[in-house]
């Protein structure tokens, strides 16, 4: 009887840790989903813009953590989107705008960049345009539309066509300020499972190897952010652009792999 009682305490508790596991899955799975939808919500923006303009692709980009290359965070092509592919912020059209603040058409973009995206895209870049993603003084990213579509096909783009891109430019701004947001709530979850999954003894829900890196770049923000909603809005401001600064540190620091455990 002692032999049965323990058996079926051990069954009750793994099949708790059962449930634990199953419960927590399904939390990192909702906010994997929203990650992915504001995503989508990003590229159907590009596509509105493309659209607009007669663009035949468009993409947006977005800096490492030291500012030195851009990186494609959503884009029309499939080849691109995302990938590994990077553009060196220095001597390429997109690096040129993301550090000048200032849109620009080209025709035929000779650049290191431009040859390696359309190596990896398989295409020819005949035409781009490329316009910065900026608010509130800060640079998000910059959103590249390439080469035309229909009749305008054999045509470059048009001043016309760079003001209302900027106009969409403004839009994306707000659109990458709720992307990052969720990416941010995501991130603090993650951390949050990982705890539990730990506290379990729950396997295949651990940190990945730059705990410490995402641990500072989204926790101590969150604890800021959280603190600062009670007090006056001069200083809730001031912490705010505190969080943000450590997020961006954080950044830096884990690419430079000062946390890699």
């Amino acid at each position: 009887m002692l032999f049965l009682a323990a058996a079926k305490r051990r069954l009750c508790s793994i099949h708790s840790m059962s449930d634990f596991a199953t419960a927590l899955k399904r939390i990192r799975s909702h906010g994997d989903g929203i990650l992915t939808d504001a995503a989508a919500m990003l590229r159907q923006l590009v596509r509105d813009t493309c659209e607009a303009i007669s663009a035949s692709e468009g993409s947006i980009l977005v800096p490492s953590g030291d500012e030195t290359e851009l990186r494609f965070l959503v884009s029309m092509n499939p080849a691109l989107d995302p990938s590994d592919i990077t553009v060196p912020v220095d001597g390429s059209v997109s690096g040129y705008v993301f550090s000048s603040r200032q849109a620009m058409a080209k025709i035929h973009p000779d650049s290191v960049g431009a040859s390696t995206v359309d190596k990896v895209a398989q295409i020819e870049t005949k035409f781009l345009l490329a316009v910065p993603i900026v608010d509130d003084d800060r640079v998000y990213g910059v959103a590249t539309f390439v080469n035309r579509s229909g009749e305008a096909s054999d045509t470059p783009f048009s001043i016309e066509d760079l003001k209302m891109a900027q106009g969409f430019g403004e839009i994306y701004a707000t659109g990458m300020k709720l992307y990052r947001k969720i990416e941010f709530s995501t991130s603090v979850a993650g951390l949050e499972i990982a705890e539990h999954a730990r506290e379990f003894e729950l396997e295949g829900l651990g940190e990945a190897a730059n705990a410490g890196a995402v641990a500072l770049k989204y926790r101590m923000p969150a604890l800021i952010a959280e603190k600062s909603l009670t007090l006056p809005e001069k200083e809730r401001e001031m912490l705010y652009r505190m969080a943000d600064l450590l997020g961006e540190f954080a950044a830096r620091d884990e690419e430079e792999g000062a946390y890699d455990l």
